[in-house]
């Protein structure tokens, strides 16, 4: 991928079209970056949230001025179709707007009521302050969308971003740069393009957070460099996503739901369908839907009218889903349709569905992110609910069944971080949702308010109001420890009687100026 002189080169996977080039930042542009964001600090910091929320409101509004061309680029630099490329864009703007719109809501001071007599004319809140200079890291597979997630909430928060996209999909983060360099001021947003080793140079900078979307491999290095530093890290990490098909499924719309979220985008999401656990007396018909659906697929490239499923992004990616198909076979898997990649311009795989899989496949134990969809007859919803959770994975699931308060429940006992019923994928594009795995899922929450506290330190303010000492300084009161006593009393005691007296000593022995 790298040439003599230092670049990535990016190419569209969908017909191998050269598409343009991109720096390899190294340690001497990391750190003028990080000398950059840590300069625009305070002053972003103290703009306060509507401030930055302005701000943020104006890279929405350019985004969408752009909107056209931007999911074009998205569209041959990533190969998904066209109208998932501009749903990303949308996304990508609902995070902005959201961040912008609730940041107030979210950020302000809370105050904190403490009954305890001891510690009483006082004020007492919580305030949030940023973390400082984030480095977000970000994937190939929804460049947009997975940057935006971050980077939204990292700015509004009141922090500096340094944004290191994938190799893979470098022009669109560096349209995404110009688009912010008219929007915010300078340094707030900076791009590292690179490779692996600018990764390395970022994570070795004097960072105060960082935020990483990727493998898990990876994911646990860049927690061990967070740990070897104590700075804080938000991961979200593989998925090897199960669903359940409930014994009363509606078998049209589990087969149209299931093809969905299993190949969309060429199966390349962590949030994938990638296991199908189906009942025993259902497995024939399902699967003949599903076969059918997934024979009337239109696979092209991503900028050609009618198409729903893409390229493979490298041959890297063709090689993992080529060995994990190629393990199964050998081990007794039968393709039912699909298996091969398409011959011809671009790195297309048919889409593929599996019967015949056992535990012991690599397509059963680790993340295909690819459009191969295995599918597992069981007994019992209960089988079905020990198979999901029988994996190191636990970042996202979903449930088919047409009583949604029995489909409620077994959500409520599959192991992940997101748990769909009756549909898939879909909360990843809306900011109000957070999103984060279980186990190797992943570590820390995305989006909503929960992935907004993730990026900044919580802070608490006590102010004695009363202008006199604490009844505990020095010098010790003779009756202090009565105080105490009548103190505990009051607030816990066994019974009305207790606290009453436990009252009326903490009163007679409160300590005097």
């Amino acid at each position: 991928m790298n040439d003599a002189t230092s670049s990535i080169r990016s190419f569209d996977p969908g017909n191998g079209e050269f598409l343009g080039e991109a720096p390899i930042c190294g340690p001497a542009e990391v750190k003028l970056a990080i000398a950059k964001s840590r300069n625009a600090l305070p002053a972003w910091r103290d703009l306060g949230y509507q401030g930055r929320g302005r701000a943020l409101l104006r890279l929405r509004d350019a985004l969408r001025d752009d909107h056209r061309a931007f999911a074009e680029l998205l569209s041959r630099e990533n190969g998904k179709p066209l109208p998932d490329a501009l749903a990303e864009v949308l996304s990508a703007c609902e995070f902005l707007a959201y961040y912008a719109k609730n940041a107030g809501k979210f950020l302000r001071d809370r105050p904190i009521r403490v009954p305890n007599p001891v510690m009483r004319n006082q004020k007492t809140f919580l305030t949030y302050q940023p973390k400082g200079v984030v480095a977000v890291i970000t994937p190939w597979n929804y460049p947009l969308l997975l940057s935006m997630s971050s980077i939204a909430g990292a700015l509004v928060a009141g922090n500096t971003v340094l944004h290191k996209p994938s190799e893979w999909t470098p022009l669109i983060a560096m349209r995404l740069d110009r688009l912010a360099k008219e929007a915010l001021p300078q340094g707030v947003l900076e791009l590292l393009t690179g490779d692996g080793t600018t990764g390395a140079a970022l994570l070795d900078a004097p960072i105060d957070h960082v935020c990483f979307t990727g493998s898990v491999a990876t994911g646990i290095t860049v927690a061990q460099k967070a740990a070897s530093k104590l700075i804080t890290a938000t991961l979200e990490l593989g998925g090897k996503d199960p669903a359940l098909v409930l014994p009363d499924a509606d078998l049209d719309f589990t087969a149209r739901g299931v093809v969905w979220a299993a190949f969309s985008n060429s199966g390349q999401a962590c949030a994938s369908i990638e296991r199908l656990y189906v009942p025993q007396s259902l497995a024939q018909s399902l699967t003949e839907k599903i076969v059918r659906r997934v024979n009337a697929l239109s696979i092209g490239h991503g900028l050609e009218k009618g198409v729903e499923v893409g390229p493979i992004i490298n041959e890297l990616q063709m090689a993992k889903i080529e060995a994990h198909l190629a393990d199964a076979r050998a081990k007794g898997a039968k393709i039912l349709i699909g298996g091969h990649r398409l011959e011809g311009k671009g790195l297309f795989f048919a889409p593929t569905v599996l019967t015949g899989v056992t535990p012991d496949m690599l397509i059963m134990q680790e993340e295909t992110f690819g459009p191969i969809l295995p599918i597992i007859p069981l007994d019992s919803v209960e089988e079905m609910i020990l198979a999901a959770n029988d994996s190191p994975f636990g970042l996202s699931a979903s449930v088919w069944g047409r009583d949604l308060k029995i489909a409620e429940q077994v959500a409520r006992q599959v192991d992940s971080g997101t748990v769909w019923v009756n549909t898939g994928l879909d909360t990843y594009g809306t900011p109000q949702t957070p999103r984060g795995g279980f186990k190797q899922g992943g570590i820390g929450k995305v989006g909503g308010e929960a992935g907004l506290m993730e990026l900044v330190e919580a802070k608490v303010i006590d102010m004695n109001r009363s202008g006199r000492p604490r009844p505990f300084w020095f010098p010790v009161s003779r009756g202090l420890a009565d105080f105490f006593s009548g103190s505990l009393m009051a607030l816990h005691g066994a019974g009305l009687g207790d606290r009453a007296r436990g009252a009326l000593d903490l009163m007679r022995h409160f300590p005097r100026p």
